[in-house]
């Protein structure tokens, strides 16, 4: 079964277009996954407490419709069986009945204090609800064409507002952060948006920023202060008219 939650879209989660932005909509379908943990007794300060945490590999969000101010949604979370190192999640959006957006993950349970992952089974997970995985049209997982030449378009110094508990920048905040460096972001809407986390960001941390453009997709990289990739993303794009 599904673990479904519903929101009043507020005025001031929408973007100058009066569309809801990119960051907000992670916001929604994580949230939705936090009062999920929540309602299961296994809250993410819980899984803290006992030196866990889950951190996000990858995800993958499709947009297809826009959600504006006032809008009524349901968005809904659950997960597939877990292997590996690997714990799947998907969520979805709906608005009167039809599904506006969709989202694929994969999270990593860690040790708080080695940083060493947890193999799948080193937490009790027999209360998620298990459903199929959700189809997307495109993967999570984000390859940047090795031969594609990628342009230094700012840097960014993570402010203490970009972090959660875990002290580095929450993955919600990736999104707006991203896209905020793509030019004339404000006549285009984002259809979809994978992002790979491969080296998380902390409270300070110097960012570099590279992009590259490819048809109707922007493929951007960031760069820590010590030369580790921080994230990788894909974005698809339309214009709007």
């Amino acid at each position: 079964m599904k673990w479904t939650e519903k929101y009043d879209v507020k005025f001031h989660e929408t973007d100058a277009n009066e569309v809801v932005s990119v960051s907000q909509t992670f916001k929604y379908i994580q949230e939705t996954a936090m009062r999920q943990m929540r309602g299961i007794n296994q809250s993410y300060e819980y899984l803290f407490e006992h030196k866990k945490a889950f951190i996000l590999s990858a995800i993958r969000l499709e947009m297809y419709a826009p959600i504006y101010a006032y809008d009524k949604i349901e968005a809904k979370t659950w997960a597939s069986e877990g292997r590996g190192y690997t714990y799947p999640r998907y969520y979805e959006i709906e608005r009167d009945g039809e599904t506006v957006c969709k989202a694929t993950s994969t999270w990593a349970l860690v040790d708080t204090e080695t940083k060493k992952l947890l193999p799948v089974g080193s937490i009790d997970t027999s209360k998620y609800p298990i459903e199929e995985p959700v189809k997307t049209e495109h993967t999570a997982r984000i390859r940047i064409p090795s031969a594609l030449p990628l342009a230094l378009v700012g840097e960014y110094t993570v402010k203490y507002s970009d972090i959660d508990l875990n002290g580095h920048m929450n993955n919600t905040n990736y999104a707006n952060f991203l896209c905020d460096y793509i030019p004339n972001i404000e006549k285009l809407r984002i259809t979809s948006i994978g992002i790979a986390f491969l080296n998380e960001a902390k409270y300070k941390e110097n960012l570099k920023i590279y992009i590259a453009r490819v048809d109707s997709k922007y493929f951007i990289r960031t760069i820590r202060s010590d030369g580790n990739v921080n994230v990788e993303a894909e974005v698809i794009f339309e214009t709007m008219e």
